[in-house]
């Protein structure tokens, strides 16, 4: 029997099933295809200049990539700050061990210590913090 007659016999659900096998790389080849056309006529690049698709997805991208960077960077730093809030609203106390620094249990040693390292940052700092209003003076 020829192919045509064959599927001219067979039921509606059938016909609708009898595409040809195809490989991976197509389907996704093909289904890439449908996503850039999807993205096209959503917001309407099909009819600008390839000059104008270039700058719209530019901006686009400059704008998405500074989202995820600023996400990546502040978003679990923010989320510790949320979480160290409802802790203290839940339990009265801080979450954290640097909150220790002002509790009544803390003892002259620690503010000792505290001051010892203070000392050391200053004078660390100190030649370098000259220089820096020094040079600056000087360029004024």
């Amino acid at each position: 029997m020829p192919m045509r007659t064959i599927a001219l016999n067979m039921p509606d659900h059938a016909k609708a099933n009898n595409r040809q096998r195809t490989s991976l790389f197509q389907d996704f080849v093909r289904w890439f295809q449908l996503k850039k056309y999807q993205y096209e006529v959503t917001f309407s690049l099909y009819m600008l200049t390839s000059t104008e698709k270039l700058i719209f997805n530019l901006v686009l991208f400059i704008l998405i990539s500074l989202l995820v960077t600023a996400a990546w960077l502040y978003l679990p730093n923010h989320i510790s700050i949320i979480y160290n809030r409802i802790w203290y609203y839940l339990h009265g106390e801080f979450a954290y061990s640097t909150a220790e620094i002002g509790s009544k249990n803390m003892d002259m040693t620690g503010l000792k210590s505290t001051a010892a390292a203070l000392r050391t940052t200053v004078a660390a700092t100190a030649p370098t913090i000259a220089e820096s209003a020094g040079t600056t003076l000087r360029e004024l």
